[in-house]
């Protein structure tokens, strides 16, 4: 069975180099670099991530402000190749690795990109798609809703349901969507989700 992480980065490189640096996102504050360069960090930096969770550690901060703009400095199709791409000694360069932990991350920040253009239309995905989708969502709903304070029900037609939330009011949400627009709602991007959401 196709990986979909691969597909998704594959789709996403070839947007991001259509789109170019500048372009609008859906992640808060930043644009089509900005984002680029978070992927290339988490996916083959991870010294300047941990640089950035922890910048007043001697030598480990200054090294990763250095490698942060480094890779900001770079040429677009340059950096994109590095999304594309990963580096050698990347996780993500093992396929059942890549697929745990990048499926629900490219396929989100494809979204990102492809839902803040003028211009796009929603794709249907396979079936063998959103069962993915659905199996990280799974994993990640109550982390991803940890800080809500109502009762939270995703329900999938066809793939099942997934609590979340603290649970302390009496409200429950019931959010109903395909696996892909629950994990983009859960995601926070509850402006570009297509979910139907009622309470209880």
């Amino acid at each position: 069975m196709t990986n979909f992480a691969v597909v998704e980065r594959r789709h996403l490189a070839a947007l991001l180099r259509r789109v170019g640096p500048d372009a609008p996102t859906h992640c808060e504050g930043w644009n089509t670099r900005d984002l680029a360069v978070h992927l290339v960090e988490r996916d083959s930096r991870p010294d300047i991530l941990m640089g950035k969770f922890a910048p007043k550690l001697p030598v480990l901060g200054k090294r990763a402000e250095a490698g942060d703009a480094a890779l900001y400095d770079l040429p677009w199709n340059e950096l994109v190749a590095k999304v594309e791409k990963p580096s050698l000694l990347s996780p993500a360069r093992i396929g059942p690795v890549d697929k745990r932990i990048n499926t629900a991350e490219f396929f989100v920040h494809h979204e990102d990109v492809r839902r803040a253009q003028e211009t796009w239309h929603r794709r249907q995905l396979l079936h063998d798609e959103e069962k993915d989708l659905w199996g990280s969502l799974q994993l990640m709903a109550k982390p991803l809703l940890r800080n809500e304070s109502d009762s939270i029900l995703l329900v999938a037609s066809g793939y099942g349901s997934v609590s979340a939330g603290k649970g302390k009011s009496k409200r429950v949400q019931l959010v109903r969507a395909n696996p892909s627009e629950l994990l983009l709602w859960a995601f926070g991007r509850h402006d570009a989700a297509e979910v139907v959401i009622t309470e209880e």
